[in-house]
């Protein structure tokens, strides 16, 4: 769950310093009832910026490295705007479970980032690019201690016109009053659609690269695990870090676009409060 924390008002030296010189003033006449305090915002907003290093593409022996932006804006824990999530908001919201709706943005895949070193041939040559898609995303998760159960269903408008299942398991350890750590578990089902544009070869396909034919099934496409720790630097402005490792399996572990099964990844990012 995200900490939150009520805004400090910014009217507390203004306030000491006016019953500092009206103290005589006061001591002749009658109590007055407390000033009300007030109300706590109903708005939430982190703002933050990173790095993140990750496969050119899914199956890829390349690392590239770029720009991660942090945002995370919410409206009485019911509506969002996150730079991972999208726009989207909370059907329902309770302390243990959550079931949420969102948009969100998946960029494709273009032909070129097949391209690999020593002259090794490019992978993708001859089966064009996957154009940039919306996703629409339903997801569930459960909450229990220390440990978070989710599951997340996500179709593809463009693009693929594909459908994912993600599940995932979880646990935070609290280490300190500012550093807590993460492990993540998790695995994606991917229907045919998805499997047939990401790591499949059509018939057309194979004509334009001179490579065999390939049909990529649905199944399982992918297992892995996440290791993250974050440090609260003060109440507002905290220090992630977080690695993991994928492995393709079924049809995408044997598909010949993928030039390596294992998928590591990893991510720097600092964020702030308000």
């Amino acid at each position: 769950m995200i900490d939150r924390t009520a805004p400090i008002g910014a009217c507390g030296l203004s306030l000491c310093a006016a019953l500092f010189f009206a103290a005589p003033t006061l001591a002749q006449t009658p109590p007055q009832p407390a000033a009300a305090q007030p109300a706590a915002s109903a708005w939430s907003f982190s703002l933050g910026a990173g790095a993140i290093v990750a496969p050119r593409y899914e199956g890829s022996d390349r690392l590239a490295v770029g720009a991660l932006p942090l945002a995370e804006i919410s409206w009485k824990d019911r509506i969002f705007l996150s730079s991972s999530r999208g726009l989207g908001g909370y059907i329902v919201s309770t302390d243990a479970f959550k079931l949420s709706a969102a948009v969100g943005y998946d960029g494709g895949r273009d032909e070129k980032d097949g391209k690999r070193k020593s002259g090794k041939p490019n992978l993708l040559r001859g089966l064009g690019d996957i154009d940039a898609s919306a996703v629409l995303n339903l997801s569930a998760e459960y909450e229990y201690s220390f440990f978070t159960a989710g599951l997340t269903a996500s179709r593809y408008i463009g693009g693929s016109d594909g459908f994912t299942m993600t599940a995932s398991l979880g646990a935070k350890l609290p280490v300190t009053d500012r550093l807590a750590l993460g492990l993540d578990v998790h695995s994606t089902w991917a229907d045919s659609a998805y499997m047939g544009d990401y790591f499949g070869i059509s018939a057309g396909q194979s004509r334009r690269s001179g490579r065999a034919k390939f049909n990529a099934e649905a199944g399982i496409k992918d297992v892995g695990a996440t290791l993250s720790a974050t440090y609260k630097i003060n109440d507002s402005m905290s220090l992630m870090l977080s690695g993991g490792l994928s492995r393709l399996i079924g049809d995408a572990g044997k598909s010949p676009v993928v030039a390596e099964k294992n998928q590591p990844s990893g991510m720097l990012g600092l964020s702030y409060r308000f």
